[in-house]
């Protein structure tokens, strides 16, 4: 029979496996919309300059058509600054790596808790706290997270789209 505090730390493997996938989803769902928006922001003002300075616009006779294209030159302008100020430069990169970690730690929890289920206190112990201290090193370096993101991924993991069929005790071996 195992020991009662190697069952509870198995218990907290699963715990932190949870916490870790429903993190990593959220922040891949979060990184695809910042993928997206850097796009926008990037294509935007290409399009709205170029608008803005364009012959068929400027040979419209109409006395609003060069509102027009101040609007769409200032909007052009704001684009960058409003890129800038959000961060977003850096953000895809940034939600991109803590997806990452947040997925080897979900797997490392996994395995964690399956393999050690025969060891001993004193050996599964220090080799939960050496993946705590990865898993404080990864939640202090992570983004937060979204409220609509999280919801997002619970949704996502409710559903099953990341139940795998080895785990079902039919496909299962």
């Amino acid at each position: 029979m195992t020991d009662q505090r190697v069952q509870e730390l198995i218990k907290e493997c699963k715990r932190q496996e949870e916490s870790c996938a429903y993190t990593a989803v959220g922040l891949y769902i979060w990184e695809k919309w910042s993928r997206s928006w850097n796009t926008v922001f990037i294509v935007a003002p290409i399009i709205l300059g170029g608008a803005a300075s364009s012959e068929l616009l400027a040979n419209i006779p109409s006395s609003w058509t060069s509102y027009v294209a101040a609007g769409f030159a200032l909007l052009a302008g704001f684009f960058p600054a409003i890129y800038k100020a959000l961060g977003m430069d850096m953000r895809v990169s940034e939600i991109g790596a803590s997806a990452t970690e947040f997925t080897n730690l979900r797997d490392r929890f996994r395995q964690m808790a399956e393999i050690h289920t025969q060891t001993s206190f004193e050996e599964f112990q220090p080799a939960f706290e050496q993946l705590m201290d990865r898993m404080d090193a990864a939640r202090s370096a992570s983004p937060t997270l979204p409220e609509w993101c999280f919801k997002e991924a619970q949704k996502k993991l409710d559903s099953g789209d990341y139940d795998f069929s080895v785990d079902d005790k039919k496909g299962g071996t």
